[in-house]
């Protein structure tokens, strides 16, 4: 069997460690039984400091790479955090049960993709943080290439889901839609 090292048009599995470089503070693990997984070069939800990091590795290649925030999630903006109508959240004349402040909730921006936006605050309107859960953190990515081989046709052009990525999750079932594709 060839042995073939990540490039683009490849599809890659790779399992990790996402960890907040300050204080060690464990931010995400894949799954042992559902590593991301992309084609490298077409994905474009995965942090580009760890496409850097990864570019060129091969199966069993390990990876220990710290991001600073501009490398990895960007940094918190106040321009992703919005009041938005209460109506958006009503049924029956109530509120939902699921809006909560505290609450990842969910939502689909006028251009049709899905975000995750986390409740900040509930009164006349409803006060949404829709910035990455990671934004403004130096984080470390430490894992291992699982596989490497060519990518078929259906895995460079999906029909649905994500594209390719978190665990081939599709959006919003625990996949892309919570800010995984890490």
């Amino acid at each position: 069997m060839a042995e073939y090292k990540i490039e683009p048009g490849m599809f890659v599995k790779y399992s990790y460690k996402l960890t907040d470089a300050e204080n060690g503070n464990l931010l995400f693990e894949t799954p042992k039984d559902a590593p991301d997984q992309m084609v490298f070069g077409t994905s474009e939800t995965v942090v580009p400091g760890l496409i850097a990091a990864i570019d060129g590795l091969k199966a069993g290649d390990k990876f220990d790479i710290t991001l600073p925030m501009e490398a990895a999630f960007g940094p918190r903006s106040d321009q992703n955090i919005l009041e938005l109508d209460k109506e958006i959240f009503m049924q029956d004349g109530k509120l939902v049960e699921e809006v909560k402040v505290g609450a990842d909730l969910p939502m689909m921006t006028a251009e049709g993709y899905r975000v995750s936006g986390k409740v900040l605050e509930i009164g006349d309107k409803v006060k949404m943080d829709f910035n990455h859960p990671f934004a403004g953190l130096t984080v470390t990515y430490k894992g291992v290439i699982d596989e490497v081989r060519p990518a078929t046709e259906e895995e460079i052009h999906p029909t649905g889901g994500c594209g390719g990525c978190c665990g081939g999750g599709s959006c919003g079932d625990g996949g892309c839609g919570d800010g995984c594709c890490h």
